[in-house]
């Protein structure tokens, strides 16, 4: 299914209504105070309110965002099958009407549906032309709104139709492979997003355990705080937050840009920086120092 604008604001106003009810109870409840020196949530038990909160925000809008975005591509991938049987059974001697009311029996996807309901229509109102505008707008997609055109310019000129119809499938079919093409490009750039937050969660772990773990525990040593030798080490939970909130921004961040590489729009991005986010906290809270 897809989600239309309305019910994609509906998602966004409900999901952050949620996450700021909750973001308000951590502070109220006492969950993160802001105290000297740090500011910042130290304990992990807030930042891992934090960032649920941030997630309810997120996580719905990023599902609806998935489901349209797999929709979108679902149109684009069947349309050359549709004008392709459309196009063999024309030439079959089928009239183009007819053709289009056979095809709206079969699986073509996302398409299937608005089809039968835009071929209900011309049996209703003998209008193809206004029936194949209205499919257009229902699929959404550029190249669904340049198919209807085409296929009524085909009805409207009849003679040609055949000419018309070839060239098309040759040109949807081209358009298809050029986005499998490009799509098979952009995939590693993608992978290289995940993999950066996943060198990141592993170098906090080597920072965190096998340097600053050790740092604070001789600087807890009495004889070593007696000599004087290190004296400004703060907390380690301090620099295990500064760590967390960087690799947040980093998985928040990283997901955007890999939706507007793999899709072109940022609001794709949304799945890819809530699987990132839960990783991230999955990881701070796999281990202790």
């Amino acid at each position: 299914m897809y989600f239309e604008r309305r019910y994609r604001v509906a998602v966004w106003a409900v999901s952050l209504g949620v996450a700021s009810v909750l973001f308000a109870l951590i502070f109220l409840q006492g969950v993160y105070v802001p105290t000297e020196p740090y500011f910042i949530p130290v304990s992990q038990r807030a930042n891992n309110a934090l960032v649920l909160s941030l997630l309810v925000a997120l996580a719905p809008s990023a599902v609806v965002e998935f489901v349209n975005n797999r929709w979108l591509r679902g149109v684009d991938a069947n349309i050359p099958r549709l004008l392709r049987d459309v196009t063999e059974a024309v030439r079959s001697g089928v009239p183009l009407s007819k053709a289009l009311e056979d095809a709206s029996g079969r699986d073509y996807g996302p398409i299937s549906r608005p089809l039968e309901a835009a071929m209900v229509k011309f049996n209703l109102t003998s209008d193809l032309e206004g029936a194949l505008v209205w499919l257009g707008e229902r699929l959404i997609r550029p190249a669904a709104k340049r198919m209807n055109t085409i296929l009524i310019e085909a009805y409207s000129t009849g003679g040609r139709i055949m000419d018309v119809l070839d060239a098309s499938v040759d040109l949807f079919t081209s358009l298809a492979e050029y986005r499998e093409e490009r799509d098979a490009q952009m995939r590693p750039y993608i992978l290289v997003v995940y993999l950066g937050s996943l060198v990141f969660l592993v170098i906090s772990w080597v920072i965190l355990v096998q340097f600053l773990a050790p740092l604070a525990a001789a600087s807890a040593n009495p004889f070593v705080a007696q000599a004087g030798i290190l004296q400004n080490v703060l907390d380690i939970n301090y620099y295990k937050a500064i760590l967390f909130w960087a690799a947040v921004m980093e998985a928040l961040l990283g997901g955007l840009v890999a939706g507007k590489i793999s899709e072109g729009r940022i609001s794709a991005g949304l799945i890819h920086s809530a699987l990132l986010l839960m990783i991230t906290l999955a990881f701070f809270n796999a281990f202790s120092v």
